[in-house]
């Protein structure tokens, strides 16, 4: 018997059975829809992680005063270390040669104030490359220059959250605004960015030049980190010899411990990713438990077929048929099962996920390679599954089997 002839043959027995066929496919389809959609967000999740660390910039290395821990899974600054100084920015830029860019950063939550309006928000004492070492962009206006930062002028650049509680719909530059109760001209406002990788807003936030921030507002003789930003490629190399240009700084002996912490985004990123993608494969385990459980539906109903058609298989026999017509037949009708539950599933899967994007603003990818891989796994299951009901049924004996009630 040929294939078209077989395949033929198996939908019209599904189709003749479709009250009984429908909840095997059913199974199958809900398996197919819970991977589709699992994975989908799986993946979204993934490629919002590793875009969030990106726009940080990939060859970005954070340098931080004292010890850095994990706390509730985000970095925090362990006791008040006062020894990183802008001494070290300057042997950072001057003595390491695969260091691109680096900037001194102070930072201090205060209060701000426009007219009747106040709020209180991130002030950020920083130099004139933070924007091309943070990745960030002008909206309007622009930053503070060299000379400003070393006058120590009292200009600032705004993030899109402060302009928007502050000043509305209103242009903020040219405004003059109160921080801590001293006047800064707004002289920019930054694009938005939104949540970093630790889920803090990076448009709630005030750039001012870093001279200014220590004298004026924090009365600090030093920062809390340095942002580097390493040549292409070389971020581990920018890691060693940043290392050791600020221990010999800090006069730190071999042994001795180090007052800082080193952090390199691209081994943040690396870390990210491999969770992201245990996540995803945790979720798709998950969902081919459900899978399974509809290829034991589909075993169920193939069993109780064969058993029901014994007299039609032994008939089919006893004309001219084989023992290999006999099985794929039965496994061309699990085929059936499980294309049409894998389609509908596929089907289900998408707006699945498509509806957590819309109403739960959840981080979405269908990607067609996994939605393919679904389709393939559902229809593999169900012919492995259909495949024990078929060869029992291809191991009849045709006397037997026309003989049965």
């Amino acid at each position: 018997m040929d294939a078209r002839r077989t395949a033929t043959l198996a939908a019209q027995s599904v189709w003749r059975q479709r009250r009984r066929t429908w909840p095997a496919a059913v199974g199958i389809a809900v398996g197919v829809a819970a991977m589709v959609a699992m994975v989908a967000v799986g993946q979204g999740a993934e490629r919002s992680v590793v875009e969030k660390i990106q726009a940080m910039g990939s060859d970005l290395v954070v340098v931080s005063a004292g010890q850095v821990k994990l706390v509730a899974g985000r970095p925090r600054q362990v006791g008040n270390v006062t020894t990183l100084k802008l001494e070290d920015l300057r042997a950072v830029q001057e003595s390491c040669p695969s260091v691109a860019r680096a900037v001194a950063v102070q930072s201090r939550k205060l209060p701000l104030k426009w007219g009747e309006f106040a709020a209180s928000t991130t002030v950020v004492g920083t130099g004139v490359d933070f924007l091309a070492v943070r990745n960030f962009a002008l909206a309007q206006g622009r930053s503070f220059d060299d000379d400003e930062e070393r006058a120590g002028l009292r200009v600032a650049v705004l993030g899109a959250t402060v302009a928007r509680n502050l000043f509305g719909e209103r242009n903020p530059v040219g405004e003059t605004l109160r921080i801590d109760n001293v006047p800064f001209e707004v002289v920019g406002l930054l694009s938005a960015k939104g949540l970093d990788g630790n889920g803090a807003d990076q448009d709630d936030q005030i750039l001012v030049p870093l001279r200014t921030a220590l004298r004026r507002l924090f009365n600090l003789d030093h920062v809390n980190n340095l942002y580097v930003q390493a040549r292409p490629g070389l971020a581990a190399a920018a890691v060693a010899e940043l290392t050791d240009a600020i221990r010999e700084r800090h006069h730190l002996k071999e042994g001795r411990p180090e007052d800082f912490t080193v952090q390199n985004q691209a081994d943040v990123l690396a870390a990210e990713e491999a969770a992201a993608k245990s996540f995803t494969l945790l979720l798709g385990a998950v969902a081919a438990v459900a899978l399974l459980i509809g290829g034991v539906g589909v075993l169920a109903v193939m069993l109780i077929s064969v058993k029901e058609r014994t007299r039609e298989i032994g008939l089919r026999r006893a004309i001219g048929a084989s023992r290999r017509d006999v099985l794929l037949q039965f496994v061309g009708e699990a085929l059936a099962i499980g294309v049409a539950g894998g389609l509908f599933g596929l089907a289900l899967g998408a707006g699945s996920a498509s509806g957590f994007a819309l109403l739960g603003s959840w981080p979405v990818l269908l990607s067609k390679s996994s939605a393919a891989l679904a389709v393939a796994v559902s229809t593999l299951v169900a012919v492995g599954f259909g495949a024990i009901p078929a060869r029992r049924a291809a191991a009849m004996d045709p006397a037997n089997s026309l003989r049965s009630a």
